[in-house]
């Protein structure tokens, strides 16, 4: 009996074929993807608020300045930090910054295996609130651990559970929208998110107790907590007879789940940033922008029914050549080499040209709307701490991916010198026309001989350079010794730690102080006397840090 082998057909396959993989695989591979990464590393991050929190709680409590106790020494009035100022922020942080590895790695080579971007997309969402939930428990237990091991007890546990399980709701939500924003504005995202995130959170607590807080978006995911937590918006404890104790929950949460089911829906429907089709349908439209129609020899891998293209061996004639790098042309420049001339093309001068414009204009409308010293309070507490760790943060960016070549021409003492100083030209000049926009219109000397001759805002300008070059340099030696999204983080939490303590008349007047340097500025504003130590204290981190970052600028290099 034989056997007839019957002609095999080649069938030509039309797009992509179709592999269906469950989504619980999905959810392992990304869970594999994203080891070591950002994604499970922000629990750490969270755990770090938690212990300062109950640090500060505690020593606010033995310095006399709390006085009226609750469960653990209030330990749920300081948990509305993490709602009003830092879960948003770094929920966003998270999103974008998973998409962005995503990016860098150019998804490991599955981008362009038959898979749905969208399932891709819902997997890593899946992975990121897993990641969310646990930042609850890294936020909840520590506090509850210490409260047993101090004898307070289990406290209101249905309260705490339940902040918990709404914070889950609200940064899973950020994780997704910061998937969403990563599709819009790339890299950029990375750095815009926070900011947004911490400008939506902090808006949204100012207006959480208004009537009309339904028709506020930014204070749905602020005014649930008030009443779980017995705080208003402030942070201040809920009095006994305060209408907040009767703010209902379900409306709250429901528009919040409704908000995190947008951003969801956005991330999910967006599919992977920088996928395969996007990829291969890019480079098919740019073909036709060539010379001749062709390709430079990039194709798309995924399309099955592309026709082979030849790479040119040579450019035709008619092509243009590419204009030369940076570099190339600084090579033709005959003389010696300079470091300051050479970190001034390439520091990034058009995005903090972009972000000075902003600050001058939304301080421009704060002080057209509000007296001087709001202006002033923001300047010293947000607006020169952050511009500060920006400098710090994107000198670095620009610096990293040259690294290695770079520490080979030029020690890394005088490239980290070099752009140091560079940043100080660009820095404090826009930080006293800032200061100049706050004090129009204020008085800034005395006649009462009991009193200094000036004014705090003064005093706040004497620090200011002092505080933002240990700023801008911290910021780059944990940047350039871990990694950049390290930096943000702890950038993050300084300025909230400004802003409670800083921004507090009462803990500021106490040793408390010291544990905020990020709220520097304004502690020399409300208290002269000390502007002086905070100068020397300044310049002392300032110069410790950047010694840390030349000492780690090799270790930097074998690193990335």
């Amino acid at each position: 009996m034989s056997t007839v082998a019957q002609p095999q057909t080649r069938v030509k396959v039309q797009g992509k074929a179709e592999v269906r993989v469950s989504l619980w695989d999905l959810v392992r591979a990304e869970l594999t993807r994203s080891r070591r990464t950002f994604t499970w590393g922000v629990i750490g991050a969270t755990l770090v608020f938690t212990v300062h929190t109950i640090i500060l709680a505690n020593a606010s409590i033995s310095s006399g300045v709390v006085k009226e106790l609750q469960w653990n020494g209030n330990a749920l009035a300081w948990m509305h930090m993490y709602a009003g100022a830092f879960a948003v922020p770094l929920g966003l942080l998270t999103g974008v910054m998973a998409q962005w590895r995503e990016r860098r790695w150019r998804q490991g080579g599955t981008a362009w295996r038959a898979v749905e971007p969208r399932r891709v997309a819902a997997a890593r969402l899946v992975v990121l609130s897993l990641s969310a939930l646990a930042c609850q428990v890294a936020l909840v237990a520590p506090v509850v651990g210490h409260a047993l091991i101090v004898g307070s007890g289990w406290g209101p546990w249905d309260r705490y559970l339940l902040f918990a399980t709404y914070m889950w709701i609200v940064v899973t939500g950020a994780c997704a929208w910061g998937m969403a924003a990563f599709r819009v504005l790339r890299v950029i995202a990375v750095g815009i998110a926070p900011v947004l995130g911490f400008v939506w959170s902090v808006v949204g607590v100012v207006q959480a107790e208004r009537s009309d807080w339904w028709m506020l978006p930014w204070a749905w995911t602020a005014r649930v907590p008030l009443p779980l937590l017995g705080v208003h918006g402030s942070s201040v404890l809920l009095e006994a007879d305060s209408p907040v104790w009767s703010y209902p929950l379900l409306p709250g949460f429901l528009l919040t789940a409704a908000l995190t089911l947008a951003g969801t829906g956005l991330a999910v429907l967006g599919g992977t940033s920088g996928g395969a089709e996007s990829s291969a349908w890019f480079v098919v439209g740019l073909r036709g922008l060539l010379p001749g129609g062709q390709a430079t020899g990039a194709q798309p891998e995924n399309v099955s029914e592309q026709a082979p293209v030849e790479a040119p061996t040579s450019l035709p004639r008619s092509t243009p050549q590419l204009r030369a790098t940076p570099a190339a042309r600084m090579a033709r420049i005959p003389g010696p080499r300079s470091a300051i001339l050479a970190m001034a093309g390439v520091l990034p001068w058009i995005v903090w040209a972009v972000l000075t414009t902003l600050l001058l204009a939304f301080l421009g409308v704060l002080h057209t709307v509000y007296p001087p010293g709001y202006g002033q309070s923001f300047l010293e507490l947000m607006g020169a701490p952050v511009a500060a760790a920006l400098v710090g943060i994107t000198v670095w960016g620009r610096l990293q991916p040259a690294w290695r070549t770079l520490i080979t021409r030029q020690g890394s003492c005088g490239i980290l010198t070099s752009a140091a100083v560079l940043s100080a030209l660009f820095l404090i000049p826009v930080l006293v026309v800032s200061w100049i926009v706050t004090v129009l219109g204020d008085t800034l000397t005395r006649t009462d001989p009991s009193l200094p001759a000036v004014t705090g805002p003064v005093y706040g300008l004497l620090v200011m350079p002092a505080v933002a070059f240990m700023i801008a340099a911290v910021s780059l030696a944990v940047a350039l010794s871990t990694r950049i999204v390290v930096a943000i983080v702890l950038n993050v939490i300084l300025v909230i730690m400004g802003l409670l303590i800083g921004g507090n008349d009462v803990m500021a007047a106490t040793w408390l102080w010291r544990l905020a340097p990020w709220g520097w500025m304004t502690v020399a504003h409300q208290f002269p006397e000390r502007w002086l130590e905070i100068v020397l204290l300044s310049l002392l981190i300032g110069s410790l840090a950047m010694v840390s970052a030349t000492l780690s600028a090799r270790r930097a290099a074998i690193r990335d």
